[in-house]
């Protein structure tokens, strides 16, 4: 009885962890967990401590008792907390966000470019189609070819396939929601 308790929890957490595609790494470097145990954890191979089950509760927001819950399907909010975005930091410490919680179809990103920073040296293409919204900040976006001046409120939509780079040339931090219709960003990383 007691390891099918166990094996049920782990599945719970594992489930909670998965919705919130969070990685075991992740998980361990919030909670104070070894990912080794956490791994044997989620595969009821480890009983957790108490302070261990509180660490990880309070990491996804829920009870502890909601971690023993019987339900199969853990429903995901849509809500998607700050702590929980995944983040990348590219060349020229460029911080990208995935606010969306899948890259299964639209990719929506919160980028910050830094003063001076920029997407490469050299344009880049991919599949799909791309929508930027500047939320903050200067950027100048070239286009096959062409340069596109963004001030703050300013939008611009293109075709990826086309040659395309992003460069903060101003003196201050530019901030941009950015979407693109097939997602690559974070799948690809």
């Amino acid at each position: 009885m007691a390891d099918e308790i166990v094996a049920a929890l782990g599945r719970k957490i594992k489930l909670y962890r998965e919705n919130r595609r969070v990685t075991l790494k992740e998980l361990s470097e919030k909670t104070n967990v070894t990912p080794s145990l956490l791994s044997q954890i989620e595969n009821g191979k480890a009983s957790p401590s108490l302070t261990t089950l509180k660490s990880i509760a309070d990491y996804f927001d829920v009870s502890i008792g909601a971690l023993f819950e019987s339900n199969v399907k853990t429903p995901v909010s849509p809500l998607t907390k700050k702590s929980f975005h995944k983040k990348i930091v590219a060349d020229g410490d460029v911080t990208h966000y995935l606010i969306s919680q899948g890259i299964d179809d639209f990719e929506y990103l919160l980028i910050e470019f830094p003063a001076g920073s920029t997407t490469g040296t050299e344009p880049y293409s991919h599949e799909g189609y791309e929508c930027a919204y500047l939320i903050k900040g200067k950027l100048t976006i070239e286009l096959d070819g062409s340069r596109y001046d963004m001030e703050e409120g300013d939008s611009i939509s293109f075709e990826s396939h086309k040659n395309h780079r992003v460069i903060n040339n101003s003196a201050e931090k530019a901030v941009v929601l950015w979407v693109d219709s097939k997602p690559w960003f974070f799948s690809h990383r």
